[in-house]
């Protein structure tokens, strides 16, 4: 309703605006002394402006008021005394409204593939979908206006799984399928695709409560199979929904925040998630947390565990990646991705890591005795690689130890580093030269990526798992295959994180990937079944 009154609004004050220049631009040839003179061209410049506004009736009607306004009672010459004949006017006239008719043709044309255009900016998988370019004008829109709203993710989590074994409209049919029984639960929704199995919904005008209840109904339909074209499928539903309510945001984090939402509960379950937990369960969480952590390691209650790392030209292990898991007993399991960032901001972390390269260096020298020569990659926070005290420690007890620097990598998530961190690549670059790899984690998903890679010291990166999962996007595919490329030409080599598909490991090593890493070929293991399995490793097994 506000967009409609501010566009008649905008509508009328326009033409008011022409109608007044036109009464100008008459007076204006009047005085200086009627048609005669050159002035009597200012005419088009409104008869132009109104076909680029309203196209050719606006045109028309403009050039038809001028035409009059200049015509049978405009004199040809006012200070002479000289009126114009009615071919003259007439003739003006028809060439106004013939300039008028071409130009508001030209512009209406062009109006109607900028439409084109526009719609295909914003057009989304589905008819009645748009797509992410314009979920995010209308987000910032709706901010603008202050309007209160709720936004609705919505990921059939098993669906590309399901895709392999099926035709493509299969897979549609049960997207649409899906989406269309949401939307019965709802008025008034905006709908956006973002890939085939995730979608967004924007509703107003809609209780919490209300919401709550419509989406634990939606989930709950979903606990029978689905009858899709003959086959039935058990599908997995995971939503999140977070509500704008005037808070200062961007529209990108508030989408992002819907998604996170959606990755609450098991992965194997279907459930609706809102975005807002509960305050007070997070900070005892917390508290739990960072008040255990020291005692959890003098009660070894840490355990490292480690994931093979294949090198598919050599078609054999030849790293491993160093992990820390925490057995709480009786309390609930922390998983590293909680338990680490509250080790950073409580300074628990230099404690930690100190353990995992004792503990590291213990678990080696008892695989080197035993003729099994891997390298190790531990992983290593901003904070500590900048303290200096840190890296001492780390290099005499290396030294103690005698051992070969090598056999060690240093794995840094790519998102800490920036071009501006002098003092960071100085530290990377001397700790290179000392030996080690220096391993850039998470590659892609950070601020840096290809922009800034060549002034990070580096021997290896690895490309995040996110552009695994989506590798059989040919968008995501060449993305991968560019990143791999560029790499080899600067003399590193890449790890591919995350890959749980046979069909992700072939499509890898076509694209030349050195290493693979990820449950295809193992989940992190206790140092004794990682022993066993690097020992009766054979590659014909994945193939």
């Amino acid at each position: 309703m506000k967009t409609l009154k501010k566009t008649i609004f905008t509508d009328f004050a326009l033409g008011l605006i022409f109608v007044v220049a036109c009464i100008g631009i008459t007076f204006f040839v009047y005085y200086t002394g009627g048609t005669s003179t050159a002035w009597a061209q200012l005419n088009y410049i409104p008869i132009f402006a109104a076909a680029y506004l309203w196209g050719q009736k606006g045109s028309l009607i403009i050039s038809f008021l001028l035409g009059l306004m200049v015509g049978p009672f405009m004199p040809l010459d006012r200070f002479h005394n000289i009126s114009q004949t009615p071919e003259n006017w007439l003739i003006r006239m028809i060439l106004y409204l013939g300039i008028a008719w071409v130009v508001g043709y030209i512009f209406s044309k062009n109006n109607k593939y900028q439409k084109i255009i526009k719609d295909n900016f914003s057009k989304g998988q589905f008819d009645g979908f748009y797509n992410t370019n314009k979920l995010i004008i209308d987000l910032n829109k709706l901010m603008d206006e202050n309007d209160s709203f709720d936004i609705i993710f919505i990921n059939i989590s098993n669906l590309e799984d399901i895709s392999k074994y099926v035709k493509y409209s299969i897979t549609t049919d049960i997207a649409k399928d899906c989406l269309n029984k949401l939307e019965s639960y709802f008025s008034n929704v905006q709908k956006y695709s973002i890939t085939t199995a995730e979608y967004i919904f924007i509703i107003k005008n809609e209780a919490p409560e209300l919401i709550d209840l419509k989406l634990f109904n939606y989930v709950q339909s979903f606990n029978n199979s689905v009858k899709i074209d003959e086959y039935l499928f058990k599908l997995i539903i995971k939503i999140g929904f977070v509500k704008y309510n005037g808070v200062k945001t961007n529209a990108i984090e508030l989408f992002n925040k819907a998604r996170i939402a959606a990755d609450q509960g098991e992965p194997t379950k279907s459930g609706s998630y809102n975005y807002d937990n509960d305050f007070e369960e997070e900070q005892k969480l917390y508290n739990d947390i960072s008040g255990s952590l020291n005692s959890a390691i003098a009660n070894k209650e840490m355990y490292t565990v480690f994931q093979p790392i294949i090198d598919i030209n050599e078609n054999k292990i030849t790293n491993a990646e160093i992990l820390i898991r925490w057995n709480r007993s009786d309390k609930k399991p922390i998983g590293p991705n909680i338990f680490i960032p509250i080790a950073e901001e409580t300074g628990s972390i230099k404690v930690l890591t100190k353990w995992i390269i004792i503990s590291t260096i213990k678990h080696y020298l008892i695989f080197k005795e035993k003729g099994l020569n891997l390298t190790y990659s531990i992983n290593v926070s901003a904070n500590e690689l900048l303290d200096e005290d840190f890296i001492q420690w780390a290099l005499k007890y290396f030294n103690i130890k005698n051992l070969n620097l090598n056999d060690f990598g240093i794995e840094i998530t790519e998102r800490v580093l920036s071009k501006d961190n002098t003092k960071l690549n100085n530290v990377l670059k001397y700790l290179k030269n000392q030996g080690f790899d220096i391993e850039i984690d998470d590659f892609g998903t950070g601020y840096n990526s290809l922009m800034t890679i060549g002034e990070i010291p580096f021997n290896i990166i690895k490309i995040d798992k996110y552009f695994i999962d989506r590798i059989f996007d040919n968008g995501i595919k060449t993305i991968i295959e560019h990143i791999i490329n560029a790499i080899h030409e600067i003399g590193g080599q890449v790890i591919a994180e995350g890959v749980e598909t046979k069909e992700q490991y072939q499509i890898l090593r076509d694209l030349k990937c050195d290493k693979i890493q990820g449950y295809y070929f193992s989940k992190p293991l206790l140092a004794e079944d990682f022993y066993d399995y690097c020992s009766s490793f054979d590659i014909k097994k994945y193939e």
